[in-house]
């Protein structure tokens, strides 16, 4: 992300509890509400850059043509952020303005927090995002055993296709710019490729992206859109 869309970002975090602390209204804090305004705003910020990188990168991948991709893991991510973002502002300004309000107090209940984490929990288990190492040849991967943040391919996976190529998470590679197709020792599919002027390597080490990735690129191939002199997946 820029720096430009990163500012934009910081005033909008700040715009509603600097807000409404420069307004006028009572607080119930006292003296105390700087702090939680500034606890505040850093909240928002973290939530709404992280839901603001998430989507420009999805909107990309939904502009690409005959898309076929499983939406809902995205969609949902989507929605968390968005929940958080809604609960937080809701729950700052109950704490510092309107205690009493029975309406806001209802939406500030902490059990939609539990159930925003719980779901998030649920979407984590639908789809492992691929990591990316910037060196003289870009990594991506999908490891058989990755962080808690990456999640899991155990009800879902994020590998799908393009009409051009193939589709892993937030990332798109045309087979066009594949060198080769290849399976290691430890049965993870290694994809080597071209971006602009850089190289790039895709390892695919988790089983089930790894087989949806198999079922994508043998469609591709018997639909033509890959050279078969570029595949070889056997060990």
């Amino acid at each position: 992300m820029n720096k430009k869309t990163s500012n934009i970002v910081l005033i909008i975090s700040a715009i509603i509890p600097f807000g409404l602390q420069l307004s006028g209204i009572k607080t119930v804090l006292g003296n105390g509400s700087i702090m939680y305004s500034i606890m505040w705003a850093l909240v928002n910020y973290l939530f709404l850059m992280t839901a603001v990188e998430f989507i420009s990168k999805y909107k990309k991948i939904l502009k690409l043509e005959d898309l076929n991709i499983k939406k809902r893991t995205y969609n949902l991510n989507v929605f968390i952020y968005i929940g958080f973002l809604l609960f937080v502002n809701i729950y700052f300004f109950q704490q510092m303005y309107m205690r009493d309000n029975k309406i806001i107090n209802i939406f500030a209940n902490p059990l939609f927090l539990i159930g925003l984490l719980l779901l998030f929990l649920f979407n984590l288990q639908n789809g492992k995002f691929p990591s990316r190492e910037d060196k003289d040849t870009i990594i991506y991967d999908i490891p058989l055993k990755s962080s808690f943040r990456d999640g899991r391919d155990k009800l879902g996976t994020l590998v799908g296709s393009y009409g051009k190529g193939l589709v892993l998470g937030n990332d798109y590679f045309p087979y066009e710019d594949m060198k080769s197709i290849s399976k290691s020792k430890n049965d993870e599919i290694v994809i080597k490729g071209k971006e602009g002027f850089r190289n790039y390597i895709v390892n695919i080490g988790s089983k089930n992206s790894a087989n949806q990735a198999i079922i994508e690129i043998n469609k591709a191939l018997n639909d033509g859109k890959i050279d078969e002199k570029k595949i070889n997946l056997k060990k």
